[in-house]
């Protein structure tokens, strides 16, 4: 009910109020929004050099593109387990140059990439394509975690999946 004594531009000022209320709580969701695109455009752009190390065996622009401090995880060999800080850097470089070093060359298709906050899901599936990865046939989910500009993190999952055989 509107009273004759200017309540209108009290109605008016309340509805006015209350969009420009609803435009600042829409801003967080734009701005999470847009730092999730930023999170996604770091690691894709880092994970391309990931990819290039795979087929080339120039590791360079990918290690370039981590934190002096890293969390590394990987499922097997030397390099099992979890690698935090500077050894966590360390052990992603020697990993990096074992592959590069030793012609290890694989090509990975990626299926599926999800942004959760800081961290982006990259599920591959890929293939030996080297003599001395012949027959290399797996699945990986990887994870990386964004820190500004680089990444902070690589966890690598994957189960044995036996060589294809041709």
């Amino acid at each position: 009910m509107i009273d004759r004594s200017g309540s209108r531009r009290a109605l008016l000022a309340a509805a006015v109020g209350g969009l420009a209320g609803a435009a600042a709580l829409a801003a967080p969701a734009r701005a999470s929004a847009e730092a999730s695109g930023g999170v996604r455009r770091v690691a894709d752009r880092a994970m391309d050099r990931f990819d290039h190390g795979w087929l080339t065996g120039d590791w360079e622009p990918f290690l370039a593109s981590l934190t002096p401090r890293f969390s590394f995880w990987f499922p097997e060999g030397p390099w099992r387990g979890r690698h935090e800080g500077e050894a966590g850097r360390r052990a992603v470089e020697e990993w990096a140059r074992f592959h590069g070093e030793g012609g290890n060359r694989v090509t990975g298709e990626r299926r599926a990439v999800n942004t959760l906050g800081h961290r982006v899901l990259y599920e591959y599936e890929s293939r030996g394509a080297s003599p001395s990865t012949a027959g290399y046939l797996n699945w990986e989910t990887i994870i990386v975690e964004v820190r500004g500009e680089r990444l902070s993190a690589l966890h690598e999952y994957w189960g044995n999946v036996p060589p294809t055989g041709d």
